[in-house]
């Protein structure tokens, strides 16, 4: 039924994403030591619980649903709780992935959306961000860091932009990698920390 709901007209349904969070989240997987497989499974589930009654009527419930009805069809328990922690951080301050499979699909849904809206051109100007991509540029980092992974982010944007089903500007990679690390200023300014 996903095949039928669009992501965003330009970038294909939310079936089509929850494929390239797969094949991202089975890469980042295999960088960081984690069981592929898992990771693959859980980004192929992650957008399931969007079509249910329950997250229609509280999206708050998305991914605690998703991996509830997971477990509820006899799921992997590190699947269920990567589809719930694909969400994480939701917002400043919250508690990051506890597993690396959940820290795999979180980077690689949050990659996709950012790869995909600078690919058309169409990344956040001023306070217009409807996709929350400063959000997820942020909680890519944090998880990077603070959970120490050794990851190359811009292998990652790469490997993001391949799966995308537009062609991006050569330039693109780049210009998503700056945006990043835009954030990545911000929040040591908010530490206090000296970003010169």
């Amino acid at each position: 039924a996903l095949k039928q709901v669009v992501f965003q007209t330009k970038l294909g349904t939310v079936y089509e994403k929850a494929e390239r969070i797969s094949k991202l989240a089975g890469k980042i997987a295999s960088l960081i030591g984690s069981d592929v497989a898992q990771a693959e499974r859980a980004g192929l589930l992650s957008k399931t619980d969007l079509l249910t009654n329950m997250v229609k009527e509280f999206p708050d419930l998305q991914g605690i649903i998703g991996a509830d009805y997971a477990r509820n069809d006899g799921e992997d328990e590190v699947v269920a709780q990567a589809i719930f922690e694909q969400y994480l951080p939701r917002f400043s301050g919250d508690c990051l992935p506890a597993s690396l499979t959940g820290c795999a699909v979180s980077i690689a849904d949050k990659l996709d959306t950012m790869c995909g809206l600078f690919a058309i051109n169409q990344p956040p100007t001023g306070d217009k961000d409807p996709f929350a991509t400063r959000r997820s540029a942020l909680g890519i980092l944090r998880i990077m860091v603070e959970l120490k992974l050794d990851l190359d982010l811009l292998q990652l944007i790469e490997l993001a932009l391949t799966e995308q089903k537009v062609e991006a500007p050569a330039d693109t990679a780049n210009a998503i990698f700056e945006f990043i690390l835009q954030r990545f200023r911000a929040w040591f300014q908010d530490e206090n920390i000296p970003t010169n």
